[in-house]
Protein backbone atom coordinates (compact mmCIF):
# COMPACT_ATOMS: atom_id res chain seq x y z
CA UNK A 1 0.00 0.00 0.00
CA UNK A 2 1.62 2.99 -0.96
CA UNK A 3 1.00 6.54 0.80
CA UNK A 4 -0.50 9.41 -0.76
CA UNK A 5 1.47 12.20 -0.22
CA UNK A 6 1.79 16.05 -1.63
CA UNK A 7 3.98 17.60 -3.66
CA UNK A 8 7.04 18.64 -2.25
CA UNK A 9 6.41 22.60 -1.44
CA UNK A 10 8.66 25.58 -1.82
CA UNK A 11 9.90 26.53 1.47
CA UNK A 12 8.41 29.06 3.49
CA UNK A 13 9.00 32.45 2.66
CA UNK A 14 8.80 33.85 6.27
CA UNK A 15 11.19 30.85 7.77
CA UNK A 16 14.36 31.95 7.27
CA UNK A 17 13.42 35.36 9.17
CA UNK A 18 11.42 33.80 11.45
CA UNK A 19 15.08 31.77 12.47
CA UNK A 20 17.12 34.72 12.18
CA UNK A 21 16.12 35.17 15.89
CA UNK A 22 14.93 31.86 16.90
CA UNK A 23 14.78 29.58 19.60
CA UNK A 24 17.12 26.88 18.91
CA UNK A 25 19.83 25.65 16.70
CA UNK A 26 17.95 22.85 15.17
CA UNK A 27 15.60 25.09 13.87
CA UNK A 28 18.36 27.46 12.93
CA UNK A 29 19.74 24.19 10.96
CA UNK A 30 16.41 23.36 9.28
CA UNK A 31 16.13 27.22 7.74
CA UNK A 32 20.08 26.28 6.07
CA UNK A 33 19.14 22.71 4.52
CA UNK A 34 15.75 21.69 5.55
CA UNK A 35 14.32 21.68 2.17
CA UNK A 36 13.93 18.42 -0.13
CA UNK A 37 15.61 19.93 -2.91
CA UNK A 38 18.63 21.20 -0.56
CA UNK A 39 19.26 18.08 0.58
CA UNK A 40 19.32 16.19 -2.81
CA UNK A 41 22.40 18.73 -4.11
CA UNK A 42 24.04 18.12 -0.72
CA UNK A 43 23.71 14.13 -1.13
CA UNK A 44 24.70 14.80 -4.38
CA UNK A 45 27.84 16.82 -3.78
CA UNK A 46 28.83 14.52 -1.09
CA UNK A 47 29.08 11.72 -3.82
CA UNK A 48 31.30 13.67 -6.00
CA UNK A 49 29.37 15.44 -8.52
CA UNK A 50 29.70 18.99 -8.54
CA UNK A 51 28.43 20.27 -11.85
CA UNK A 52 25.36 22.19 -12.70
CA UNK A 53 24.75 19.54 -14.93
CA UNK A 54 25.52 16.53 -12.53
CA UNK A 55 22.34 18.04 -10.69
CA UNK A 56 19.96 17.88 -13.05
CA UNK A 57 20.92 14.49 -14.26
CA UNK A 58 21.03 13.12 -11.20
CA UNK A 59 17.48 13.83 -10.11
CA UNK A 60 15.47 16.22 -12.22
CA UNK A 61 15.77 19.27 -10.64
CA UNK A 62 13.95 22.50 -12.68
CA UNK A 63 17.15 25.20 -13.18
CA UNK A 64 15.31 27.66 -11.46
CA UNK A 65 14.77 25.81 -8.32
CA UNK A 66 18.66 24.34 -8.59
CA UNK A 67 20.10 27.77 -8.94
CA UNK A 68 18.20 28.90 -6.24
CA UNK A 69 19.58 26.35 -3.89
CA UNK A 70 22.57 26.54 -4.86
CA UNK A 71 22.70 30.45 -4.42
CA UNK A 72 21.43 29.97 -0.75
CA UNK A 73 23.99 27.40 -0.03
CA UNK A 74 26.83 29.63 -1.40
CA UNK A 75 25.14 32.46 0.70
CA UNK A 76 25.16 30.19 3.97
CA UNK A 77 28.74 29.02 3.24
CA UNK A 78 28.12 25.44 2.88
CA UNK A 79 29.24 25.62 -0.35
CA UNK A 80 31.59 26.55 -2.68
CA UNK A 81 31.20 28.08 -6.07
CA UNK A 82 34.66 27.68 -8.15
CA UNK A 83 34.96 29.15 -11.00
CA UNK A 84 39.03 28.72 -11.18
CA UNK A 85 40.90 28.08 -14.84
CA UNK A 86 37.92 28.79 -16.76
CA UNK A 87 36.51 26.20 -16.57
CA UNK A 88 32.54 25.03 -15.80
CA UNK A 89 31.89 26.37 -12.38
CA UNK A 90 32.32 23.49 -9.56
CA UNK A 91 30.35 23.42 -6.48
CA UNK A 92 32.38 22.36 -3.37
CA UNK A 93 31.99 21.81 0.29
CA UNK A 94 33.04 24.12 2.48
CA UNK A 95 34.39 22.80 6.12
CA UNK A 96 30.73 23.75 6.93
CA UNK A 97 29.43 21.82 4.63
CA UNK A 98 32.12 18.40 4.72
CA UNK A 99 30.93 19.10 8.61
CA UNK A 100 27.34 17.64 7.61
CA UNK A 101 28.76 14.27 7.24
CA UNK A 102 27.45 12.52 10.21
CA UNK A 103 23.79 14.19 9.43
CA UNK A 104 23.49 12.01 6.03
CA UNK A 105 24.67 9.13 7.84
CA UNK A 106 21.79 9.65 10.89
CA UNK A 107 19.48 9.79 7.56
CA UNK A 108 20.63 6.65 6.36
CA UNK A 109 20.08 4.54 9.35
CA UNK A 110 16.88 6.16 9.88
CA UNK A 111 16.08 5.45 5.92
CA UNK A 112 17.22 1.69 6.83
CA UNK A 113 14.81 1.21 9.67
CA UNK A 114 12.15 2.99 8.61
CA UNK A 115 12.03 4.11 5.60
CA UNK A 116 12.98 3.70 1.38
CA UNK A 117 16.39 2.79 1.79
CA UNK A 118 16.34 -0.93 0.93
CA UNK A 119 13.18 -0.84 -0.92
CA UNK A 120 13.97 -1.70 -4.96
CA UNK A 121 11.12 -0.43 -5.94
CA UNK A 122 11.36 3.47 -4.80
CA UNK A 123 15.30 3.23 -5.70
CA UNK A 124 16.61 6.26 -7.75
CA UNK A 125 20.17 7.59 -7.65
CA UNK A 126 19.78 10.50 -5.35
CA UNK A 127 18.06 8.14 -2.95
CA UNK A 128 20.63 6.33 0.39
CA UNK A 129 23.13 3.78 -0.99
CA UNK A 130 22.34 0.48 0.10
CA UNK A 131 25.24 -0.44 2.65
CA UNK A 132 28.06 1.75 4.23
CA UNK A 133 31.66 0.43 4.91
CA UNK A 134 34.08 1.34 6.92
CA UNK A 135 37.29 1.45 5.33
CA UNK A 136 39.43 1.44 8.21
CA UNK A 137 37.95 -2.49 8.67
CA UNK A 138 36.78 -2.95 5.70
CA UNK A 139 33.84 -4.17 6.80
CA UNK A 140 29.63 -3.49 5.79
CA UNK A 141 28.54 -2.33 8.93
CA UNK A 142 26.00 -0.44 11.00
CA UNK A 143 27.06 2.52 12.38
CA UNK A 144 26.24 2.70 15.98
CA UNK A 145 25.64 6.26 17.85
CA UNK A 146 27.47 6.82 20.96
CA UNK A 147 28.27 8.51 23.96
CA UNK A 148 31.84 9.33 24.04
CA UNK A 149 32.58 9.87 28.08
CA UNK A 150 30.65 6.39 28.54
CA UNK A 151 30.60 4.47 25.43
CA UNK A 152 26.80 3.65 25.82
CA UNK A 153 24.82 3.92 23.04
CA UNK A 154 22.72 7.09 22.75
CA UNK A 155 18.95 6.48 23.13
CA UNK A 156 16.11 9.50 23.73
CA UNK A 157 15.17 7.74 27.14
CA UNK A 158 18.33 8.42 28.49
CA UNK A 159 19.26 12.32 28.28
CA UNK A 160 17.97 15.80 28.77
CA UNK A 161 18.84 18.75 28.08
CA UNK A 162 19.69 22.64 29.73
CA UNK A 163 18.47 25.77 28.14
CA UNK A 164 21.78 27.63 28.32
CA UNK A 165 19.59 31.52 28.11
CA UNK A 166 17.94 30.39 31.41
CA UNK A 167 20.01 27.78 33.25
CA UNK A 168 16.51 25.61 33.36
CA UNK A 169 16.42 21.60 32.62
CA UNK A 170 13.87 22.10 29.98
CA UNK A 171 14.03 18.43 29.10
CA UNK A 172 14.36 19.43 25.79
CA UNK A 173 15.44 16.05 24.51
CA UNK A 174 13.71 13.53 27.21
CA UNK A 175 11.50 11.56 24.63
CA UNK A 176 9.94 9.90 27.45
CA UNK A 177 7.61 9.55 29.64
CA UNK A 178 6.76 13.31 28.33
CA UNK A 179 6.73 13.17 24.75
CA UNK A 180 6.25 9.68 24.00
CA UNK A 181 3.19 7.05 25.01
CA UNK A 182 4.76 5.13 27.78
CA UNK A 183 4.20 1.55 26.22
CA UNK A 184 6.29 2.99 23.31
CA UNK A 185 9.71 3.34 25.21
CA UNK A 186 9.52 -0.57 25.92
CA UNK A 187 8.85 -1.92 22.84
CA UNK A 188 11.15 0.38 20.68
CA UNK A 189 14.36 -1.68 19.99
CA UNK A 190 11.85 -4.54 18.96
CA UNK A 191 9.80 -2.61 16.65
CA UNK A 192 12.88 -1.04 14.69
CA UNK A 193 13.70 -4.29 13.89
CA UNK A 194 9.95 -5.82 12.99
CA UNK A 195 10.57 -2.85 10.87
CA UNK A 196 13.49 -4.29 8.42
CA UNK A 197 10.92 -7.14 7.58
CA UNK A 198 7.88 -5.43 7.10
CA UNK A 199 7.62 -3.53 3.84
CA UNK A 200 4.48 -2.03 4.54
CA UNK A 201 6.48 0.12 6.65
CA UNK A 202 8.47 1.49 3.71
CA UNK A 203 6.40 4.49 3.09
CA UNK A 204 7.99 5.90 -0.18
CA UNK A 205 9.59 9.54 1.15
CA UNK A 206 8.99 9.60 4.15
CA UNK A 207 12.31 11.14 5.56
CA UNK A 208 12.25 13.70 2.51
CA UNK A 209 8.96 14.89 3.61
CA UNK A 210 10.12 15.56 7.26
CA UNK A 211 13.49 16.90 7.12
CA UNK A 212 12.69 18.25 3.27
CA UNK A 213 10.15 20.38 5.06
CA UNK A 214 11.25 22.71 7.41
CA UNK A 215 8.16 23.02 9.67
CA UNK A 216 8.44 19.41 9.51
CA UNK A 217 11.51 19.47 10.78
CA UNK A 218 10.89 22.32 13.49
CA UNK A 219 7.83 20.43 14.34
CA UNK A 220 9.59 17.29 15.29
CA UNK A 221 12.07 18.80 16.90
CA UNK A 222 9.55 20.43 19.07
CA UNK A 223 8.37 17.29 20.00
CA UNK A 224 11.55 15.95 21.16
CA UNK A 225 11.11 18.83 23.60
CA UNK A 226 8.14 17.75 25.14
CA UNK A 227 5.92 19.79 23.17
CA UNK A 228 2.51 18.20 22.65
CA UNK A 229 -0.34 20.28 22.33
CA UNK A 230 -1.48 22.51 19.41
CA UNK A 231 -1.63 25.94 21.36
CA UNK A 232 2.19 24.68 22.66
CA UNK A 233 3.44 23.93 18.42
CA UNK A 234 1.98 27.65 17.91
CA UNK A 235 3.82 29.20 20.73
CA UNK A 236 7.24 27.31 20.38
CA UNK A 237 7.45 27.67 16.95
CA UNK A 238 5.93 30.87 16.21
CA UNK A 239 3.87 28.89 13.52
CA UNK A 240 0.34 30.39 11.51
CA UNK A 241 -3.03 27.74 13.05
CA UNK A 242 -3.31 26.44 8.48
CA UNK A 243 0.22 25.96 8.63
CA UNK A 244 0.33 23.78 11.79
CA UNK A 245 -2.30 22.10 11.09
CA UNK A 246 -1.60 20.64 8.04
CA UNK A 247 1.45 19.76 9.02
CA UNK A 248 0.53 18.01 12.54
CA UNK A 249 -1.94 16.04 10.08
CA UNK A 250 1.22 14.96 7.72
CA UNK A 251 3.33 13.87 10.35
CA UNK A 252 0.27 11.90 11.56
CA UNK A 253 0.01 10.21 7.69
CA UNK A 254 3.68 9.55 7.84
CA UNK A 255 3.53 7.57 10.98
CA UNK A 256 5.89 10.38 13.09
CA UNK A 257 3.01 11.43 15.07
CA UNK A 258 0.24 9.60 16.85
CA UNK A 259 -2.26 11.62 18.58
CA UNK A 260 -4.08 10.96 22.57
CA UNK A 261 -7.60 12.83 23.48
CA UNK A 262 -7.35 13.95 26.93
CA UNK A 263 -9.65 16.40 28.65
CA UNK A 264 -12.63 16.14 26.79
CA UNK A 265 -11.72 16.74 23.13
CA UNK A 266 -8.36 18.03 23.76
CA UNK A 267 -5.72 16.19 21.53
CA UNK A 268 -2.20 15.33 22.94
CA UNK A 269 0.30 14.58 19.96
CA UNK A 270 3.47 12.00 20.82
CA UNK A 271 5.76 10.85 18.62
CA UNK A 272 5.72 7.14 17.59
CA UNK A 273 8.38 4.83 17.23
CA UNK A 274 9.36 5.82 13.87
CA UNK A 275 9.26 9.38 14.83
CA UNK A 276 11.69 8.54 18.38
CA UNK A 277 14.15 7.14 15.97
CA UNK A 278 14.88 10.11 14.54
CA UNK A 279 16.58 11.26 17.86
CA UNK A 280 20.13 10.79 16.15
CA UNK A 281 19.10 13.07 12.99
CA UNK A 282 17.74 15.54 15.44
CA UNK A 283 20.61 15.85 17.85
CA UNK A 284 22.65 15.96 14.17
CA UNK A 285 20.37 18.80 13.56
CA UNK A 286 21.46 20.37 16.74
CA UNK A 287 25.10 19.80 16.93
CA UNK A 288 25.88 20.94 13.60
CA UNK A 289 23.58 24.07 14.55
CA UNK A 290 25.27 24.61 17.45
CA UNK A 291 28.98 24.61 15.93
CA UNK A 292 28.19 26.92 13.21
CA UNK A 293 25.37 29.37 14.65
CA UNK A 294 25.81 29.42 18.24
CA UNK A 295 29.37 29.70 18.42
CA UNK A 296 31.19 30.06 22.31
CA UNK A 297 27.90 29.85 23.38
CA UNK A 298 25.22 27.07 22.24
CA UNK A 299 21.68 27.10 23.08
CA UNK A 300 21.37 23.84 24.46
CA UNK A 301 23.47 21.57 26.24
CA UNK A 302 22.62 18.10 25.93
CA UNK A 303 22.91 15.86 29.25
CA UNK A 304 23.89 11.87 28.90
CA UNK A 305 21.72 10.88 32.06
CA UNK A 306 23.75 7.13 31.78
CA UNK A 307 26.93 8.70 33.12
CA UNK A 308 26.06 12.12 33.87
CA UNK A 309 27.96 13.99 31.52
CA UNK A 310 27.65 16.72 29.01
CA UNK A 311 26.67 14.76 25.63
CA UNK A 312 29.22 14.41 22.77
CA UNK A 313 27.60 11.58 20.54
CA UNK A 314 29.57 10.09 17.75
CA UNK A 315 29.52 7.87 14.79
CA UNK A 316 31.18 4.46 16.04
CA UNK A 317 31.66 1.35 13.15
CA UNK A 318 29.33 -1.66 13.91
CA UNK A 319 32.01 -4.15 13.69
CA UNK A 320 35.33 -3.09 14.68
CA UNK A 321 33.49 -0.01 17.10
CA UNK A 322 36.62 2.00 16.42
CA UNK A 323 35.36 6.09 16.28
CA UNK A 324 33.85 7.46 12.51
CA UNK A 325 35.45 9.80 10.64
CA UNK A 326 34.13 11.41 7.54
CA UNK A 327 37.61 9.92 5.48
CA UNK A 328 37.00 6.07 6.42
CA UNK A 329 33.12 6.39 5.85
CA UNK A 330 32.10 5.40 1.96
CA UNK A 331 28.48 4.07 0.66
CA UNK A 332 28.51 1.42 -1.49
Amino acid sequence: MSLQLPPISPPDADFESLVAVGQSAAQRSIAVIGDAWTLRVLRTVFRGKRRYGDFIKEFGVSRAVLTDRLNKLVEHEVLLRDTREGKHPEYRLTERGLDLWPLFLAMWVWESDWGTGQDQDTWAPDLPRRQVVHTGCGHPMRPQFKCLHCQQAVLPFETTAIDATSQTDTQAFTAAPLAVAPEITSSFRRERQDALHNTSTLQAQRLVRVIGDRWNSAVVAAAFRAVRTFSGFEQALGIGPAQLSMRLAELQKLGILSTRTYAGSRMAYRLTKAGIALFPVTLELVRWGNRWYWPGTPAFTVQHLQCNNPLEARWHCGHCEAELVRETVRFA
